[in-house]
């Protein structure tokens, strides 16, 4: 889907000869406490993800801060060519790979680390639906996070508060990382004749898991209303056209139970506001 809303057609078989028209639910932006996290698989050598990240940029205009994308360059598609300057994968990447599972193709991402049919991975064309879907959802807790940031050392200090609504009996896994915009690099693209553009903007992109891969475990025993706090120290490392620190995002989100760890809450903030 392209367009800032989205339509779902229903069709509806009517007896006899009369032709009734078609009807319309229009889906737009929902009111929700919710902050959906999307985990989009993408590579400089994938032809197809330019069209994804585009939708993605779409959902965002959409939900605003209610939506917060990571682009993970992993897999099959995620190597550099002759002429790049960056190469965009990371070990903490190839762990999230492992975890949500190889995409069967692209554009592809994990909403929410919600299982689809047997898989995290799903095409462009549910993320819409997905979101919606998740955002109706009541939260259960809330993520806030202060970030200090020194230009000088280029060391951030930061602090994540959860505040439960309600007693979770599960453990719960926080996963810090950061991300980073409008990094111009080459790009593969199905749309242009060439076949590849060479300054490509790149958003959304992960840089560094701060946390353990899968998440730190919070206490196993969640009670409502007892705010929990955890501390980090990342220094990013010298800017090279990359690691621009006016770019750079942390992203903080909350997962519980087994397998791929299905996410509670997500939050964003700029590393230098």
């Amino acid at each position: 889907m392209r367009s800032v809303t989205f339509l779902i057609l229903s069709f509806f078989l009517m007896a006899g000869c009369v032709n009734e028209p078609p009807e319309y639910n229009l889906i737009g932006p929902t009111e929700s406490d919710r902050v959906v996290l999307i985990e989009e698989f993408s590579g400089a050598r994938c032809p197809n993800c330019p069209q994804g990240s585009q939708e993605l940029e779409n959902l965002k205009a959409i939900h605003g801060d209610n939506l917060v994308i990571v682009s993970i360059h992993a897999g099959d598609f995620a190597f550099p060519y002759p002429d790049s300057k960056y190469d965009f994968a990371t070990e903490g990447g190839d762990q999230l790979l492992d975890l949500l599972g190889n995409p069967l193709g692209y554009p592809s991402a994990v909403v929410n680390r919600e299982e689809q049919n047997g898989s995290y991975q799903v095409f462009s064309s549910r993320w819409a639906s997905l979101v919606s879907e998740e955002l109706e959802q009541p939260a259960r807790l809330s993520i806030h996070t202060e970030v200090e940031y020194d230009t000088v050392s280029r060391v951030a200090d930061m602090t994540v508060t959860i505040l439960p609504f309600q007693d979770i009996p599960e453990s719960l896994y926080l996963t810090v990382l950061v991300k980073e915009d409008d990094i111009v690099d080459p790009q593969a693209d199905r749309a242009v004749s060439e076949g590849i553009v060479p300054e490509y903007v790149h958003k959304n992109v992960l840089r560094q898991i701060i946390s353990e891969p899968y998440g730190d475990v919070l206490l196993e025993e969640i009670n409502a209303f007892q705010p929990i706090v955890k501390n980090y120290s990342f220094t990013l490392p010298p800017e090279d056209g990359w690691w621009q620190d006016t770019h750079c995002k942390i992203v903080s989100f909350i997962s519980f139970n087994s397998g791929a760890l299905k996410v509670l809450q997500a939050n964003e903030v700029p590393l230098i506001p």
